[in-house]
């Protein structure tokens, strides 16, 4: 009886270990994809801010702030828009960053195989 207990307890934190490590496993696989795309996100979000409806303070592009699609002082801004986009990545990286290590920490694991 005490050596069933025992065994069942090592088959239990066996499988948390496993979980664990699979966990980890799309952690980093979820990091690598993410790192991936942040080059074409930052082109979407850059091509966003040259919009002349969001003129966005401070954003000049390619560098030079002559450019027409450059901050223009003259005209209205958008500001709470700009600082959405320019919050959107970090906010995208840290949720995804948070629920990784929450779901690694918390060993759980859902999928239709029962792992």
């Amino acid at each position: 009886m005490v050596l069933h207990k025992i065994s069942t307890q090592k088959q239990k934190q066996n499988r948390k270990g496993q979980v664990m490590i699979i966990n980890l496993l799309f952690l980093l696989m979820t990091i690598a994809v993410m790192v991936a795309l942040i080059p074409e996100l930052m082109m979407l979000l850059n091509m966003a801010q040259q919009s002349d409806y969001l003129n966005c303070n401070g954003y000049s592009y390619n560098g030079n702030p002559n450019s027409p699609l450059s901050y223009n002082a003259s005209l209205k801004s958008n500001t709470l828009a700009c600082i959405s986009i320019d919050l959107y990545l970090p906010y995208i990286v840290m949720a995804v960053l948070i629920a990784g290590v929450s779901r690694v920490i918390l060993g759980r694991i859902t999928t239709e195989s029962g792992i």
